[in-house]
């Protein structure tokens, strides 16, 4: 992440992989999850510095990393628990509690994991009917991911149509073969009609 994120907090200007983002009235805001989004929110905040964000929430399998505006959040993996679901809450609530809008900049932290760690079953699923379908699959050798996609209201980029017309940025560390962006935590912010990859 350190060779692909920069922040020029002078000129408020973010560089993520050469692409640049002018922060001139904006604010920052971080959302994710995943077995690594712990550490990814510790480098990020240590690339662009607390002060210049605003808040954030982040699921992650352990809370143990060093940041004071990103809030990490302990969950379940992988099989998905009330405190990710808690969690992905907290990531929506964000829009309303800080008015979030077309000059700030929501930055959404993913790696391998992500799925079960960010579950937020649609509404005609109970986390628990989703736990039973999660152990079912596992046991199965399913293609678990393909599936959940469809058991979620964030996943198959649902996540980044929330907070539609923000500009969301994704950091993405890949844990899948050809590094298929709508199979990595299922795609949060990856739409499902666009070619894997791209």
């Amino acid at each position: 992440m350190k060779s692909a994120v920069r922040y020029d907090a002078a000129s408020r200007i973010l560089t993520v992989n050469g692409d640049t983002y002018r922060l001139s009235t904006g604010r920052v805001f971080v959302i994710g999850g995943g077995k690594a989004s712990g550490l990814m929110a510790e480098t990020l905040e240590n690339i662009i510095h607390p002060e210049n964000i605003s808040a954030g929430v982040v699921n992650c399998k352990s809370g143990h990393y060093k940041t004071s505006k990103i809030k990490i959040i302990p969950a379940g993996h992988p099989i998905p628990d009330q405190r990710g679901t808690s969690g992905v809450k907290e990531m929506l609530t964000l829009r309303q509690r800080y008015s979030i809008n077309e000059d700030d900049l929501v930055i959404c932290l993913i790696s391998g994991g992500g799925s079960a760690l960010m579950s937020y079953p649609v509404d005609e699923l109970s986390l628990e009917e989703t736990q039973r379908i999660t152990e079912l699959l596992l046991s199965s050798g399913a293609e678990i991911n393909a599936v959940r996609k469809h058991l979620s209201k964030i996943k198959g980029g649902r996540l980044g149509r929330f907070y539609s017309p923000v500009t969301v940025i994704s950091l993405i560390l890949s844990d899948v073969i050809a590094n298929n962006l709508a199979v990595i935590a299922s795609g949060p912010t990856f739409p499902v009609n666009c070619p894997a990859g791209k």
